[in-house]
């Protein structure tokens, strides 16, 4: 079997995304510049991280072709990739805001981190299952 980098390198946009939520819980509770820069950090660093991901998935599918794997596996990683693009839209969209200052009340921007933050949680519960399971 090949080695795979999909599944060595998905870990780094969960990570990243996961703690910006700390941060941006952080910053609710406190008002400190700090925690939202860092979360915008985290939040960009994040999608930089995802790219890579994205990029190591399409060259990792095609050995896993070749080697027979099952359409189970195909079609349970579709949905999972589709989390994984949703949480991504809105990670930029987060980002987006954030870089161009927009002003977002404190409430809607952490519903919207919360909403994030809980399907990037759930993609990456689903991808160790897909993994596990391989």
């Amino acid at each position: 079997m090949p080695f795979l980098w999909h599944p060595f390198v998905v870990h780094f946009p969960v990570g990243l995304w996961l703690t910006s939520f700390l941060f941006d819980l952080l910053y609710a509770g406190t008002s400190e510049r700090f925690y939202a820069t860092a979360s915008r950090y985290l939040i960009g660093l994040g999608l930089l991280a995802a790219l890579v991901s994205v990029v190591s998935g399409f060259l990792d599918y095609r050995p896993l072709v070749a080697q027979g794997i099952g359409q189970a596996f195909i079609d349970q990683h579709q949905l999972h990739s589709r989390l994984a693009y949703g949480s991504t839209v809105l990670y930029a969209g987060m980002f987006f805001l954030r870089w161009r200052g927009w002003a977002m009340a404190k409430g809607t921007y952490l519903a919207m981190a919360a909403l994030a933050a809980g399907l990037i949680a759930v993609t990456g519960y689903l991808g160790g299952e897909i993994r596990r399971v391989m």
